[in-house]
């Protein structure tokens, strides 16, 4: 009799714990169909290559079974996809990728979406940038360049992409600063990408393109462009070794990107959930770390609470930076 109720005692505990486990499991969300995955600009560019790493990882590893679809948007600081990004829907079909117009555009204003009208999902790594010139350009260093802009500050024309206010964009007006130029007559020139601001570059519209930094590769290789600069903490590593830093010339500026995968502002927590466990999946994986290294990126994995501090900071920071730069285009 006794071992009959232990018996017994036992079955009605392992159900209470099946019942008890069991809305859990229920709990859990993925994607049912193809997923949307929104990048602010042209195809081509470093945020697009972004989109399609990870596209490719989850595809490879099976995290995302559904197919990832990359759609291109760009405009407006990136607000012409996130737009499209919250048309979409929260129901975790549609995710897009973050830049730093996520807080640069509330400063800036003029209706451009920041960080506050999407949900924050990771931050990823941060990113470098580097100073392009046509091969056959009468500037061969940065202080040829830093000697021109002494004399006329409207004398060079910088081309970036993908808008006003991105990290390329930033760079460049940080670096004509910290030459002693008075930036705010200075010319930037926003285009959709690295390769539309090259080929104006190459045609003549302009002389100088601000790039990040895996975008270089390509295009000096091409034997048309040549790196003068780049604006970064240090050397960057491989085909850009020989590259000297804007610091190691004279001018001390230093500026750096990030990028990160945000949703739309009404997405679900169990479809955030799901997509921040993705991102940490690969974020931990061997081929992303030889991807980072291989597109000169340092992994800065944040999430939850520490990407919405970072982001709140980034805003703080860029604010005193437009203050000081007061590129108004």
């Amino acid at each position: 009799m006794k071992k009959w109720l232990a018996r017994c005692t036992f079955v009605a505990l392992l159900c209470g714990a099946v019942v008890w486990i069991a809305p859990a499991h229920a709990q859990q969300w993925m994607p049912s169909r193809p997923v949307a995955f929104v990048v602010g600009s042209a195809a081509g560019g470093g945020i697009d290559l972004t989109a399609r790493l990870l596209q490719r990882m989850w595809e490879q590893s099976q995290i995302v079974k559904p197919p990832v679809v990359v759609i291109n948007k760009p405009g407006a600081g990136n607000t012409v996809a996130w737009k499209y990004l919250n048309e979409r829907g929260g129901d975790g079909h549609a995710i897009a990728v973050g830049t730093a117009n996520l807080v640069s555009n509330p400063v800036m204003g003029k209706n451009l979406l920041g960080y506050r009208e999407v949900t924050p999902l990771a931050l990823l790594f941060d990113d470098y940038f580097i100073l392009m010139v046509r091969t056959d350009s009468a500037l061969k260093s940065i202080a040829d360049v830093k000697q021109r802009l002494l004399q006329d500050p409207a004398a060079l024309a910088f081309g970036f992409g993908p808008g006003i206010g991105a990290g390329t964009h930033i760079a460049a007006a940080v670096a004509v600063k910290a030459m002693g130029v008075d930036v705010k007559k200075g010319r930037f020139i926003p285009y959709r990408n690295a390769g539309e601001a090259v080929a104006g570059m190459l045609s003549g519209q302009i002389d100088i393109v601000s790039g990040t930094a895996v975008t270089a590769p390509p295009f000096i290789g091409s034997g048309r462009v040549r790196a003068i600069g780049v604006i970064a903490p240090r050397r960057l590593p491989g085909q850009l070794a020989q590259v000297a830093t804007v610091k190691e010339q004279g001018v001390d500026a230093n500026f750096i990107n990030w990028r990160g995968v945000v949703g739309p502002k009404d997405m679900g927590k169990r479809q955030a959930a799901f997509w921040v466990r993705a991102l940490e999946q690969v974020s931990r994986s061997e081929a992303w770390q030889k991807e980072l290294e291989r597109n000169f990126w340092s992994k800065n994995f944040k999430t939850g609470s520490a990407f919405d501090r970072f982001l709140r900071d980034q805003e703080d920071a860029f604010r005193l930076i437009w203050a000081e730069i007061g590129v108004h285009n």
